[in-house]
């Protein structure tokens, strides 16, 4: 799924809101608490499949406009990432402004919560980059409709772990797809990004047989990943590892990793990672596949995260979540055969898919409605 463009001085934020093909949000809701310095926005793309859910994203964004523009496209990502894994669920995000070292306090997240906790079960929040299972923890003080909390606090934990998990699952079949065998044994596999997510992967590809490379912005997480996996090697930056010998590309820090000029540079022939909305903009999905690039679409491989936190609504189960997450191996390998299938892109075969269970579901009358409260 791409990306929703960029603004210029005659298309505004509130243009794609309302008027471009790729918003079509229901609710965007600007939050402000002055006294702890709060500035969120939380966006409801659809409820056609039931309460929104999504993580929150607490990040430095240069402008309220590209925070605005991010949310839009998180959380329409999570629409189409909830149909494909199945979930009674809409899509929706949240994005708080600021740099999460300096302006996160328990006031400002408790602020963060009532917010929340205003749309009345519309929109259920999780963890997101920036934010982590105690945050989770304090946000659920305020706000019952809040997953992602630790388990002393009837959560289930760090959702990276599933998440980690059916990115792996997606790339075994992508690997099935292209070297007949869904393995990554003997194959150089690129990790771009080695933190909540990425740290996971590399272990599933290490006990898997794969050669790993990575690199990240942070040095200590590549030094925790070296410590713990000698045989792993690491590169200075993303443009010298797109650039290295590799089997699989695995995008797993910010979005808009696909552009032109990496899509151009790319030596492997599958990508698939757990960063959300990797396509830069329209048609970077064609470009891969003009390449012979497989392409697994992000957010079909990375909804173990989502399965996670949507199963911890029932009661937590980590084998039950597991096992559902293990179906995202399946669900690639469908997406496969229907691009193969319609002569289409794999992201475009996914964004059919995923807009023909919403379209379905819009006609049954539960839309946005709390589980708890459906008759």
């Amino acid at each position: 799924m791409t990306d929703v463009r960029p603004t210029t001085d005659a298309e505004s934020v509130l243009h794609t809101l309302f008027g471009s093909e790729l918003g079509g949000h229901e609710q965007v809701v600007l939050c402000q608490d002055r006294e702890t310095g709060l500035k969120a926005v939380i966006a409801l793309h659809s409820t056609a499949l039931g309460p929104a859910l999504g993580g929150t994203r607490f990040h430095a964004y240069a402008s309220e406009e590209e925070a605005v523009r991010d949310a839009l496209n998180l959380s329409r990502g999570m629409s189409y990432k909830n149909a494909l894994a199945g979930l009674e669920h809409g899509g929706g995000k949240a994005v708080i402004i600021g740099d999460p070292d300096t302006l996160k306090s328990e006031q400002l997240l408790l602020a963060y919560g009532r917010f929340v906790a205003s749309l009345g079960g519309r929109y259920v929040t999780a963890c997101d980059v920036g934010t982590y299972v105690r945050d989770m923890d304090v946000v659920a003080r305020e706000c019952r409709w809040t997953t992602g909390r630790s388990p002393e606090n009837g959560g289930a934990g760090d959702s990276s772990v599933l998440t980690a998990f059916g990115v792996f699952q997606g790339m075994r079949a992508a690997a099935r797809v292209q070297w007949g065998e869904p393995t990554l044994r003997g194959r150089r596999v690129g990790v771009a990004g080695v933190g909540k997510v990425g740290r996971y992967l590399v272990q599933h590809l290490i006990e898997d047989g794969a050669e790993v490379v990575v690199t990240d912005v942070k040095q200590a997480a590549v030094e925790a990943i070296t410590e713990k996996f000698p045989q792993v090697t690491a590169v200075s930056d993303v443009d010298v590892l797109v650039r290295s010998p590799l089997d699989v590309y695995a995008p797993c820090a910010l979005g808009g990793a696909l552009d032109d000029e990496t899509v151009a540079a790319l030596t492997a022939t599958v990508v698939c990672g757990a960063a959300n909305n990797q396509l830069a903009h329209p048609g970077v999905e064609k470009d891969l596949a003009d390449r012979g690039i497989l392409y697994a679409p992000d957010y079909v491989v990375n909804a173990g995260g989502v399965i996670q936190v949507a199963e911890e609504l029932k009661g937590f189960d980590f084998d039950r979540a597991k096992a559902k997450a293990e179906k995202i191996y399946d669900t690639t390998l469908a997406i496969f055969e229907r691009a193969a299938a319609d002569g289409i892109p794999p992201a475009a075969a996914a964004d059919r898919l995923a807009e023909q269970r919403m379209a379905e579901a819009r006609g049954t009358g539960t839309a946005g409605v709390p589980r708890q409260t459906r008759q």
